[in-house]
């Protein structure tokens, strides 16, 4: 699936196609009306996968200040890819986060809205970068906001990675409490071992793993294995960027009860009555 891509002319949505020619390169064209003049040109981006979604983004800025004079641009990336490759982790490997940035850069944009991104290191290397944190995404959910203020859910921290931003979850939720588990990755080859409940009673408790993305799940599997263990009468999840490579149904399987996500990455058809998905537009106008 290639990234949805729109385009907004003062707020004006103007529509655009694309598609990709025999050799396999990228093309785009806005076959809306665009003015000769905006004071905002806003362009949404989501489930931007490679470089040929970019390619699409980069087309889609050339060929509007082709025709109209734009005062101000911004982008709204819901889901920035190669996020998880934020500094050098191994001799020989790339800081590919920086890579992309250095070509998102390019672009010029005033502003790039980014929805929780996996590290600071993204405000660092994209300029203008504004970061939307984890608690608003989380709380545009009618379900999850009632759920976690009137204490029926308990929020969990997957790892101390997560600690800061459970914080921050927690006090703009009005939680008073959650838990704190821990684990090893190997860096190397991305094994996970050593997963622990290290803080927090979650015995009897409804309880809601709470972390910015989720790709094969194998943390959140084991995390709700050591849960349920400790005495969890149910284990959710949320995150904000639901990649999900071996399906929802490889966790709803394997001890998590329900998933809350958002559009970021997910596609907004995806039809599973355990999965609430929550629309990056709630979002972005929040």
């Amino acid at each position: 699936m290639a990234s949805r891509i729109e385009l907004f002319m003062d707020n004006q949505q103007v529509d655009v196609t694309h598609g990709v020619f025999p050799d396999g390169a990228v093309w785009l064209k806005v076959t809306g009306t665009l003015p000769s003049f905006a004071r905002v040109m806003r362009i949404r981006v989501a489930a931007m996968r490679d470089m040929n979604d970019f390619m699409l983004l980069a087309q889609l800025v050339e060929a509007v200040r082709h025709v109209t004079d734009i005062n101000i641009s911004h982008l709204e990336l819901a889901w920035l890819p190669w996020a998880r490759q934020d500094r050098h982790m191994v001799t020989g490997d790339s800081f590919a986060l920086k890579v992309f940035a250095n070509q998102l850069n390019t672009l010029n944009f005033d502003k790039v809205f980014i929805l929780d991104p996996h590290s600071d290191a993204a405000a660092a290397a994209i300029h203008h970068c504004v970061a939307i944190a984890q608690e608003t995404c989380l709380l545009q959910s009618e379900t999850l906001r009632r759920a976690i203020r009137q204490g029926e859910l308990m929020l969990v921290a997957p790892d101390a990675g997560a600690l800061k931003k459970i914080h921050n979850v927690a006090k703009a939720s009005g939680a008073q409490t959650y838990a704190i588990l821990t684990k090893a990755r190997d860096v190397a080859t991305g094994n996970l071992t050593g997963f622990a409940l290290v803080s927090g009673d979650v015995a009897g408790k409804d309880l809601l793993i709470v972390d910015d993305l989720c790709d094969a799940g194998g943390t959140f599997i084991g995390s709700a294995q050591v849960l349920r263990d400790a005495g969890a009468r149910s284990v959710s999840l949320y995150v904000t960027h639901g990649v999900f490579s071996k399906g929802v149904e490889n966790l709803l399987n394997n001890g998590i009860d329900a998933i809350y996500t958002t559009t970021s990455y997910a596609s907004p058809e995806l039809d599973e009555p355990r999965v609430e998905l929550i629309d990056i537009d709630t979002i972005f106008r929040a």
